[in-house]
């Protein structure tokens, strides 16, 4: 079987992640904690800005926090989809 060629490039994430600007995502930290918010800004080192922000540790929800600012380096994934697949009681805490 020959392998499919495509003239397609993946897209960066850094891309990805500006698509995803103004939806709802949910930020996991290399300490094990969980922000969910709006992703309101994303720079070229994959610094995030959140707003309405909620942090969670051991998926439970510990504070409501307005503006976050967290470090690309500290970033252990982000989920873009949240908004989609997040719980309905979680949604309605934003």
């Amino acid at each position: 079987m020959a392998p499919v060629q495509s003239n397609q490039r993946p897209q960066s994430p850094l891309k990805i992640l500006k698509s995803a600007e103004g939806n709802i995502v949910l930020v996991r930290t290399k300490g094990g904690y969980e922000y969910m918010g709006v992703l309101e800004l994303v720079d070229p080192i994959m610094n995030v800005v959140l707003t309405n922000c909620l942090e969670f540790n051991e998926g439970k929800p510990t504070l409501r926090l307005g503006k976050v600012v967290i470090r690309g380096s500290n970033i252990e994934f982000i989920s873009i989809d949240y908004g989609r697949v997040a719980p309905e009681e979680i949604k309605v805490k934003l």
